[in-house]
């Protein structure tokens, strides 16, 4: 095969010497690599970039879960807390019906009187 009929598509200027169309043809090799170069790079900084939207996209979820777990917690803490309070209004309560029956009682036994006590 001549290197007429091989360089036929690699020449621009089918007229021109072989030197000129290996010059040619070693230039645009360069720019092929520089733009697989360029081209490998953007790929790598897509992957960066869909990597980072992926990691701020797990940490806003994650965080959403923590708020609803302390959502949960706070509710559960608030119910907790309303049934020891309830608890100690109950004993405060307790304790002042207890006093005041203590005094009735101290006052009815000033009087010569007692409270009525049924015995089994």
């Amino acid at each position: 095969m001549s290197m007429n009929m091989s360089l036929r598509f690699e020449v621009e200027n089918k007229g021109g010497n072989q030197s000129n169309s290996i010059n040619v043809e070693k230039d645009r090799i360069l720019r092929d690599e520089l733009m697989a170069e360029r081209i490998l790079q953007v790929t790598t900084e897509q992957d960066v970039n869909l990597k980072a939207e992926w990691a701020e996209g797990l940490e806003e979820a994650s965080q959403m879960q923590r708020y609803r777990l302390n959502k949960q917690v706070i509710k559960h803490e608030l119910a907790y807390a309303s049934k020891a309070l309830v608890a100690v209004r109950r004993a405060a309560l307790r304790e002042l019906l207890e006093r005041e029956h203590n005094v009735y009682e101290q006052e009815l036994h000033k009087l010569g009187k007692a409270f009525y006590v049924k015995r089994t």
